[in-house]
């Protein structure tokens, strides 16, 4: 997921844009952009994970009645990217574009009147809504970013305010992703920064002492800067590990959390993300703070998911190794590629230029429809962090059109695996 730095910085990408114009001469990857053909760019601006683009088709910039606009939202994978060409039959070069993504929005602009030059603004893999109401995107600026962990206009204790009036029903992860109360705050930055502030994941937020939430806003702040000043994200102490990089002790847990209100019932806004903590640094305390109604869920910090970590020790195996480079540079991969091995994990090389391959599922049985099961790992509630093999094309029926094979995986088939197998692989 592209969280509020990756937006931000595209933000920053499109102000070199603003005060230029949409060529009129240049292909249209969208015909439903057409209207924006001759109008100026006057603002460029993010909110959170979103990315707004207002245009006017006016010479007076002071007449808002005519503006219009762009959204972008980046999801899982987008990226966006600004580049100056000289003419209009220029292209990029090859290893510059992402042609395993799908363009979405490509518009030429005009560097100058007659200058026969232009910057192209591209994204992928991203959410385009046009037109857009250009007074809603400037009103969602002025009300969100004081929230904003990456805005200039920042504000704590606005946050602190929403967060306890706005979030005061909801669990603590789902009040930090929800884009309203903590604009900017994804998954990751959720994860890191309940860790660094010691609480537990699944607390509600009556729960939560004003310390601790002060706390955990210092964090979230601290961990987004960083990675907008540096453009990757901090060092993830729990997030995908088995590990803790705190205690060191193998003491980590995932599970899908999200979605649940004081109140018991679903919270339509919220999505259940797959979510990582340790049980020693981030003890479970759910005795409600104030006067919160209702009762709060059942859970203990022993009885939920299985522990991630592995103790390497306990293999008798020889884990394969890039013959040439060693261990320290061997890695687990999956294959991605639509084929007859989609999703069968394999050893290779940190080296780009190593071609060193070995398949990592040799103790793997078959399912029925004879090929080798793969390798998942459950996020549930009651198994979240524990490995089970299963058919690669799924089960039968509901547009699957595999065996419906499952079993737990066992220290036969993890041992050669060892500590290269990570949760999200």
């Amino acid at each position: 997921m592209v969280e509020g730095p990756g937006a931000t910085r595209n933000g920053r990408k499109a102000q070199v844009l603003i005060g230029k114009v949409v060529s009129s001469s240049a292909p249209l990857l969208n015909p439903c952009h057409a209207p924006l053909v001759g109008c100026t760019l006057i603002e460029a601006f993010t909110v959170g994970k979103e990315m707004f683009l207002i245009f006017n088709d006016t010479e007076d910039d002071n007449d808002a009645s005519s503006d219009t606009a762009i959204r972008l939202h980046f999801g899982m994978n987008g990226s966006f990217r600004t580049r100056k060409v000289a003419n209009l039959e220029q292209q990029p070069p090859s290893s510059s574009t992402p042609h395993w993504k799908q363009n979405d929005l490509k518009l030429y602009f005009e560097n100058g009147i007659n200058s026969g030059s232009y910057t192209v603004a591209e994204a992928w893999d991203t959410t385009v809504n046009y037109p857009v109401s250009a007074s809603s995107a400037r009103d969602k600026f002025t009300n969100l970013s004081s929230r904003d962990v990456c805005s200039v206009l920042f504000n704590a204790q606005n946050v602190f305010t929403s967060l306890r009036q706005l979030g005061s029903s909801l669990n603590i992860s789902d009040a930090l992703l929800n884009q309203e109360i903590c604009p900017g705050v994804g998954n990751i930055i959720k994860i890191e920064s309940l860790h660094r502030s010691t609480i537990d994941p699944r607390r509600m937020m009556g729960s939560i002492a004003d310390i601790e939430l002060r706390r955990l806003i210092r964090h979230a702040r601290q961990y987004s800067m960083d990675w907008l000043k540096t453009g990757r994200a901090g060092t993830k102490l729990v997030y995908n590990q088995t590990v803790c990089g705190t205690c060191k002790g193998m003491t980590i847990k995932m599970q899908k959390i999200g979605g649940s209100s004081t109140d018991g019932n679903s919270n339509s806004n919220a999505i259940s993300r797959v979510t990582f903590w340790c049980t020693a640094c981030q003890p479970f305390n759910s005795t409600p703070l104030g006067s919160i109604n209702g009762t709060m869920p059942s859970l203990t910090a022993g009885n939920q998911g299985t522990i991630l970590g592995r103790n390497p020790t306990l293999s008798n195996r020889t884990q394969p190794q890039c013959p040439q480079h060693g261990h320290r540079a061997t890695k687990l991969s999956r294959v991605r590629k639509e084929g007859a091995n989609i999703l069968r994990i394999f050893f290779t090389c940190k080296m780009k230029s190593c071609q060193y391959f070995h398949w990592a599922d040799g103790t793997f049985p078959s399912c029925q429809c004879g090929k080798k099961t793969i390798l998942r790992i459950s996020k549930t509630k009651t198994s979240g962090g524990r490995w089970f093999l299963c058919c690669a094309g799924g089960g039968r029926g509901n547009n699957n059109n595999g065996c419906g094979h499952f079993t737990w995986a066992t220290n036969d088939h993890l041992d050669i695996l060892s500590t290269l197998l990570t949760p999200l692989l």
